[in-house]
């Protein structure tokens, strides 16, 4: 190859090199503008925050401040309370228990003395039963004895008072019949 060959070839390379440079030094001072437009940005926007959360920080440290004295006085009564808390829940579980154990006690002896009030009822009952059959044997049978006994006596007694007019043994009777009447 030739030399001016060469040459034209290293002329159009060094302008392509220069001009690439050229371009990448305009990217970066545009860059470099658009960050110092940013960076202006960013500025306002922090102060405009800061305008704006400063007041609301220095607020919530007053609260915060209030809030620590607040529980720093509350804190022994707080702690009071929940001894006191503690002291009532554990009387309450043993005057709970203490109930629990009462109460069926309660229904224990209650069982045991209605167990003994049927043992007494039935007992009783039993007794009653055997001297309605006691009574029943003794004034029955001879009320049945002295019933029959009525009972052959009326028999008896209407058997005699019939009159037969016909026969004539039972004129001669008449007499013998006023006497057992």
């Amino acid at each position: 190859m030739d030399t001016q060959h060469l040459d034209t070839i290293l002329i159009v390379m060094v302008a392509v090199y220069g001009a690439s440079v050229l371009l990448q030094v305009g990217v970066l001072a545009g860059a470099a503008w658009g960050m110092s437009k940013a960076v202006k940005q960013a500025k306002q926007y922090a102060e405009q925050l800061e305008e704006k959360v400063l007041p609301v920080l220095a607020t919530t440290h007053e609260v915060l401040n209030q809030t620590k004295a607040l529980v720093t006085r509350l804190e022994p009564k707080l702690e009071a309370a929940a001894t006191d808390l503690s002291d009532i829940t554990r009387i309450a579980r043993e005057q709970t228990a203490h109930i629990s154990s009462t109460a069926t006690d309660l229904t224990d002896k209650f069982r045991h003395q209605a167990e003994r009030v049927a043992q007494m009822t039935d007992a009783a009952i039993d007794g009653v039963e055997r001297a309605s059959q006691v009574i029943n044997s003794a004034v029955a049978t001879p009320v049945r004895q002295a019933s029959g006994v009525l009972a052959a006596a009326r028999a008896i007694v209407s058997a005699l008072r019939q009159r037969r007019p016909s026969d004539p043994a039972d004129e001669q009777c008449q007499p013998e019949r006023q006497q057992y009447v």
